[in-house]
């Protein structure tokens, strides 16, 4: 599978390292799981009933995952980067049929998921508060395969989706702690023949130990519930990743 998410998170983390001023980078530990519903469909976005990732396909237990972000201030604009990827498999039983896998049919499932969220702010400075509203995409690289365990015949998806939204942080700092939260959000009827509703909450809070050093926690929360189109198949899919995440940055 490729990942160019995690490339993009690279050259963000070498800008991070590189940059004179203004620059936070920050690396950890995610535990997240994923929940909710896949279905294929026809070349319309139509048929195909959506079954459960936990029940089908064996999947949703809460795996571990390195966490990267990487923030640039430059006043106006901050530019932002963070991305995790969950990699599961498992084994379980259709509860409907799937594509050319009937219902019934025991199978094994594999899941790599890169999630990758890029946001531009400009910060409002009111006190000890700063809202910034700005931008931002969150791009999901999905590849999700489904083999027949007695017969070998299987189903895959392969594919990326990157969803601009309206996006809003907002932080206040007391003494040697930050605590944010930021928001997107997305409701669009056709992009690029994929469609749907799209939302992320992340919360952070963050414990300056040193001048240039800290350490952080955080939730984040993603709910997308869409439909897509790869190059040989269409599906629709109704997710939610949560989970939490720890760590530590560097500024410079």
């Amino acid at each position: 599978m490729k990942t160019p998410c995690i490339e993009v998170l690279f050259a963000a983390w070498l800008l991070a390292a590189c940059a004179p001023v203004g620059v936070t980078a920050q690396a950890g530990y995610a535990q997240v799981a994923l929940r909710g519903d896949i279905a294929l469909t026809d070349d319309m976005g139509s048929g195909g009933t959506r079954q459960d990732f936990d029940s089908a396909f064996g999947l949703g237990d809460e795996r571990g995952s390195p966490f990267v972000r990487a923030q640039v201030d430059f006043g106006v604009p901050v530019l932002t980067a963070s991305g995790f990827w969950l990699r599961e498999s498992g084994s379980g039983v259709l509860d409907e049929t799937f594509g050319g896998l009937p219902a019934a049919t025991p199978v094994d499932s594999d899941l790599e998921l890169t999630v990758g969220k890029f946001s531009c702010t400009a910060d409002i400075d009111l006190g000890p508060v700063t809202v910034s509203p700005g931008l931002a995409v969150d791009v999901f690289d999905l590849y999700f395969r489904v083999r027949e365990q007695a017969l070998g015949n299987s189903e895959e998806i392969d594919d990326i989706l990157a969803l601009p939204m309206l996006f809003v942080r907002v932080e206040g700092r007391f003494g040697g702690l930050r605590l944010g939260a930021d928001c997107g959000y997305l409701e669009i009827p056709d992009l690029d023949r994929n469609n749907g509703r799209f939302f992320d909450l992340e919360a952070l809070a963050e414990w300056t130990v040193l001048s240039e050093a800290s350490v952080f926690c955080g939730y984040r929360f993603i709910d997308l519930d869409a439909k897509g189109d790869t190059d040989t198949q269409s599906f629709a899919v109704d997710l939610q990743i949560r989970g939490w995440f720890v760590g530590g940055g560097l500024r410079f």
